[in-house]
């Protein structure tokens, strides 16, 4: 307010509050009026920076195919450093006018101006070949063209482990009948931030419960009579080949020995779980389906320790036909202990879900196991996708052709879902005596076990 128009002890105030403004570090105090000093509006910024963010935003698949595909395409070689950056939306900022914008093109400034696109000279390629750093967005408007550019996008955390170079993995092609050679790249992975750990305090009391109702399953050492070669005479075999020798009846070989055996169960099993961006959705206010197959995964460990089966673990997510990430739970040559559990509870979402990619190694993995029963057991919560082409009917083959070749390798495929819509594909997929679904996902864990002991009687 204007001071002129103030009473003297308000106008008095003012000065103070002006002068204070000025100089901060002045050591002013206030003198004491009949009403309060008026709030002062402190703008220290017209338009604040919004924080950087880093994690890439996923492509909206509705606005892929309404893009112009009729354009002659433009390969650009060069890679460019890369910075994400929210989309200009035209409402706020300021007003700017630089003279020397005319006319040319520069590298990104931080003024919010409107987007374009050149419908009469498309020299977007050519722009972008000039810039040493580009920023990209996202918004829910098409475009008249695209460029395709290897950007260097700094991680907003460190990645998980990678175990080796890859793996090269063949895909089906169901349009030409024939497999793609090498076509896929798997790659080993571990979780970086995996720490040895007990089974979680909230799921011992399953845990017990179901152990002591498997552990009748488990091996029991038990004495085999009549043995040519054993450990131990077996004497009531011994006394009658001594009485046929004295009475004339000489036999060689002679079962006369015993010995322990373990009566076990003669099968493996490798569990593969679907560990996508998908399962990072809530299934209720608290719990989110990546917690879910934790927890199924903990209880599944403890149920086949319980029996003693050979078992392996493994998830799998992927980004397109060139990174398949495979990661390593358990391997059928690792004991089920403590760093087990760091594993599983380290687990989180990954991206999309190539599964014919991951089946065959999965296959490949459990094929090589010497029992007579191998399953298969896939937990899912979604059909198969990538960025590529492997959404829709191209991944839906490609899955069922992998599956049809684990068959042909005397495995059994069983898959465990909790979409909905899985009645839509997967009896297709795996055979209508070859799939369940749970419509209650936080009922999972308690059902795996039970649902691996019916599928190994």
């Amino acid at each position: 307010p204007d001071i002129k128009h103030l009473t003297k002890d308000e106008a008095q105030k003012e000065s103070l509050i002006c002068r204070a403004l000025q100089d901060p570090s002045a050591d002013i105090q206030l003198t004491y009026a009949r009403k309060p000093p008026q709030p002062v509006a402190v703008w220290l910024h017209p338009a604040p920076p919004a924080l950087e963010f880093n994690n890439k935003p996923q492509q909206d698949p509705d606005l892929i195919d309404s893009e112009a595909k009729d354009k002659p395409q433009q390969k650009q070689a060069k890679r460019k450093k890369g910075n994400r950056e929210d989309m200009p939306e035209g409402k706020d900022g300021l007003l700017s006018f630089r003279l020397e914008s005319l006319w040319s093109w520069g590298e990104y400034s931080k003024l919010d101006r409107t987007t374009t696109d050149e419908e009469e000279e498309d020299n977007s390629m050519q722009i972008a070949e000039d810039m040493d750093s580009i920023s990209i967005s996202q918004d829910n408007e098409t475009t008249a063209s695209k460029i395709k550019l290897d950007l260097d996008l700094p991680n907003s955390q460190y990645d998980d482990i990678v175990l080796g170079e890859g793996i090269p993995i063949d895909e089906w092609d169901y349009k030409k009948q024939i497999y793609q050679k090498d076509h896929c790249r798997l790659i080993p992975m571990a979780a970086r931030d995996a720490e040895a750990c007990e089974l979680p305090e909230r799921l011992r009391p399953q845990a017990h419960k179901i152990r002591k109702q498997l552990e009748i399953l488990r091996p029991q050492r038990h004495w085999v009579s009549r043995q040519n070669d054993g450990t131990e005479l077996d004497l009531e075999s011994y006394i009658h080949y001594l009485s046929d020798r004295q009475r004339g009846h000489v036999q060689s070989d002679a079962p006369v020995y015993r010995d322990v055996v373990n009566q076990s169960r003669d099968l493996s099993c490798l569990l593969l779980a679907d560990l996508s961006l998908s399962t990072d959705a809530h299934i209720n206010n608290t719990t989110r389906v990546i917690d879910v197959i934790k927890d199924s995964l903990s209880l599944f460990a403890e149920a086949l320790d319980a029996t003693g089966d050979n078992f392996a673990l493994h998830g799998f997510s992927s980004r397109n036909r060139s990174h398949v990430r495979f990661y390593n739970i358990k391997t059928f040559e690792q004991p089920y202990n403590n760093e087990t559990q760091g594993y599983i509870q380290a687990s989180r979402p990954g991206y999309y879900t190539r599964m014919g990619t991951a089946i065959r190694h999965a296959s490949n993995l459990l094929e090589k196991q010497k029992t007579a029963q191998k399953l298969l057991l896939i937990v899912t919560d979604g059909k198969p996708n990538d960025l590529d082409k492997y959404e829709g009917r191209y991944g839906i083959e490609d899955t069922r052709q992998a599956i049809l070749d684990a068959e042909k390798k005397g495995l059994q495929p069983f898959c465990v879902t909790i979409d909905e819509k899985a009645e839509d594909y997967l009896p297709y997929l795996f055979g209508k005596n070859a799939y369940i679904l749970i419509k209650n996902a936080a009922e999972l864990p308690q059902k795996l076990p039970i649902l691996y002991l019916r599928l190994t009687r």
